[in-house]
């Protein structure tokens, strides 16, 4: 099964958020290199850039060597 995810940039850097894995109440699931796991509310995301996947090629293999089967978002 695919995990649906998104790419966006804040100041510490490009993280992944899974729009369909709610953490609690109306955060969702994120992932950076440095931190890893997190919540993120959706909110958040304003404060944010979305990023290219090629500007995520490094998290998208992290992710993949984890056992992610990816389906990235626009």
């Amino acid at each position: 099964m695919k995990t649906k995810v998104k790419f966006y940039r804040d100041s510490g850097g490009v993280f992944a958020y899974f729009p369909d894995e709610i953490h609690h109440g109306q955060t969702r699931v994120c992932y950076a290199h440095v931190g890893q796991y997190s919540a993120c509310h959706p909110d958040y995301l304003t404060e944010c850039k979305p990023v290219k996947p090629e500007v995520a090629a490094d998290l998208i293999e992290e992710l993949k060597s984890i056992g992610y089967d990816l389906e990235i978002q626009p």
